[in-house]
């Protein structure tokens, strides 16, 4: 497999062009660093039988922190996670008694954090409810733990402050487990806590891969009395027991490790370990160990002792093997090098754009983004097809989906899928070409769809330059509103305006269409503000950021009402609405149409003409 990876990635790098400067020297700092290196490497070879100890203290060093972090890094996702749901069930996002959903969230945290073999929340009645694995497979489970005196215990604790308890040993799934309980607040009342299980035997998986020195011997202990991981443990244990969760040092089954605190034939070791190492030297039957150990506290009520001992005749051995794969790893990092900087120039070139194109894509600026060039890498040359295809469908989406809605929604933080519906006063618009029908009848399709586009574009520019949406187009009709999603003070002034600007404009384009012998445009132009509900409309696969009610079918019925209220061959008629008259500043002028009573109101209101 690894032969035909390489093969592939021989026939798919070429080279083009001469040797770039930033190669040259980083080849030559490169093998200047070899040599430098190799001369102290040789010095130290040359020394290494007095620096023994010396060189054994650092690699048991790094063997004992890469150990513990390692242990660490095994166990703060369980921290993570039970803090991480109880806060949401703390803030009301779940809650356990839904346990379809809370069981959901359990299943999804399992999936994030293999090392977590169950999730519990446990009430204070002791009732618990939770996720866990068996053979590979998760499921859910409730037990009553009224009766366990663990439990009890652990949740008197947990009540007080979060923390991990002692090792603990369960019969049914015959393994010893570590747990961590996080306190679930919610107004001000403890009603429980939820608990993170993780099983002590993957933590000897870990000690029994010894990555820096192949004859020591790495363990875990909790306190000083109990072994908690070690390579003979990879299977578990015999005679376990809730009294025995973890066997006795004494009792331990490796004669060196059981021997580590004995006091006969133990003296220090005359080495500057860094802080929070310790180490000292034992004779055991008949033999020198060295110990090294740190002590890991905050994972229950005794510390873990994460630690490695070595055999004192193995230590040349592990020497010279060290310093060959130091060697071997410096030669190997020189060529990588030689080859990392070549690759990578070549990768950061389509990165760095695909960056910069990807922040402007972010910033909705479609149309200021180009298309990315093909690579001589075939990821980055299918990203480059991806990203270009991905490019045309955006420019499509932006015709048919108005921009300022989808900025608004961004800028809101708003998720898809959340309901953003709401009553807010709003201004709408509706405008219709006076007899479009048989003016389209001597048209041919395309001249039709040609003569409506022009109109619909002067309209739009006319409404967006005031902020305004056009929500959709109906026919020959536009509707459009002001005042959501984002809320607009103004909005009446502001479709005032736009109407006031689109009656420039019609008069304009007719007496350039009066130039080319086109007939003019004639169009009617209703306005009415008021409540309405804004959000999103449509179904499950198909949605539209709209705005429904009375006040736009008042809008639309004062577009229509136009035939009446102006004599036939105005241009431009507006009316609008009296609620939208009240709204607007001294800088508009108006006069009353009279009143009208339009269907589905009751009574008559007073209806003007902006002028």
């Amino acid at each position: 497999m690894r032969d035909k990876t390489n093969n592939q990635l021989h026939k798919s790098t070429r080279w083009h062009g001469r040797i770039p400067i930033t190669l040259a020297l980083v080849i030559s700092m490169g093998l200047l660093i070899l040599v430098t290196v190799g001369l102290v490497l040789g010095i130290g070879v040359w020394t290494a039988q007095k620096n023994t100890f010396n060189l054994l203290a650092q690699i048991a060093d790094q063997s004992v922190t890469s150990q513990s972090d390692k242990v660490k890094a095994h166990l703060k996702p369980a921290e993570f996670q039970a803090k991480f749901i109880a806060d949401w069930i703390s803030r009301d996002n779940i809650n356990p008694e839904n346990q379809p959903k809370f069981e959901n969230i359990l299943i999804a945290a399992l999936a994030a954090a293999p090392q977590i073999e169950a999730l519990l929340f446990i009430n204070t009645d002791l009732k618990s409810f939770g996720a866990g694995r068996d053979n590979d497979r998760t499921g859910v489970n409730n037990f009553d733990y009224s009766t366990d005196p663990y439990i009890i215990k652990a949740m008197k604790d947990v009540s007080i402050q979060a923390g991990w308890g002692p090792p603990i040993w369960r019969k049914k799934f015959n393994r010893t487990y570590l747990n961590y309980a996080y306190p679930v607040v919610v107004g001000g009342k403890f009603i429980g806590a939820m608990v993170a299980v993780v099983s002590t035997r993957q933590l000897s998986g870990f000690v029994s891969q010894n990555d820096l020195n192949a004859n020591g011997q790495q363990f875990l202990l909790y306190g000083k009395k109990h072994v908690m991981a070690h390579r003979i443990l990879e299977n578990g244990f015999a005679n376990k027991s809730g009294e025995h969760p973890l066997p006795h040092l004494s009792q331990f089954s490796d004669p060196v490790l059981s021997a580590i605190w004995q006091p006969e034939g133990r003296y220090g070791l005359e080495l500057p370990l860094p802080k929070g190492t310790m180490g000292h030297v034992l004779d055991v039957l008949g033999e020198q160990y060295v110990f090294i150990y740190q002590s890991l506290k905050g994972y229950g009520p005794k510390p873990i002792i994460a630690g490695v001992y070595y055999r004192g005749s193995d230590v040349n051995t592990e020497i010279k093997r060290l310093m060959f794969s130091v060697m071997a790893g410096l030669l190997a990092l020189v060529v990588s090098l030689i080859f990392i900087v070549f690759i990578g120039h070549r990768i950061a070139r389509p990165i760095v754009r695909f960056s910069a194109v990807a922040n402007r894509i972010q910033n909705l600026e479609v149309e200021k983004v180009g298309f990315l060039p093909h690579s001589i890498f075939r990821e980055l040359d299918d990203q480059s097809k991806s990203f270009n295809a991905m490019l045309r469908a955006l420019h499509w989406f932006e015709l048919y989906v108005p921009k300022k809605i989808v900025e608004s929604l961004i800028k809101q933080n708003i998720q898809v899928g959340d309901d953003i519906s709401k009553t807010q006063e709003i201004t709408v618009m509706f405008t219709d070409i006076v007899g479009f029908s048989s003016a389209s009848e001597n048209m041919t399709a395309s001249e039709v769809a040609s003569y409506v586009n022009e109109h619909f574009t002067l309209l739009a520019e006319c409404i967006e330059a005031e902020d305004g949406i056009v929500d959709k187009f109906i026919g020959d009709s536009v509707m459009a509103f002001w005042g959501a999603p984002d809320i607009q003070t103004d909005s009446a002034e502001r479709a005032c305006r736009a109407a006031l600007a689109i009656r420039a404009k019609i008069h304009q384009d007719n007496a350039r269409r009066q130039t080319n012998g086109k007939p003019p445009v004639h169009i009617r132009i209703g306005i009415h503000t008021g409540p309405a509900i804004a959000g999103n409309i449509g179904s499950s696969g198909r949605l539209n950021y709209t705005i429904i009610g009375d006040t736009v079918n008042t809008g639309q019925r004062l577009e229509q009402l136009g035939k009446g209220a102006y004599p036939p061959g105005t241009e431009v008629s507006i009316l609008v609405s009296q609620k939208t008259v009240q709204e607007l500043g001294e800088e508009f002028q108006f006069d009353s149409a009279g009143e009208y009573r339009l269907k589905g109101h009751n009574r008559a209101i007073e209806i003007f003409k902006l002028l």
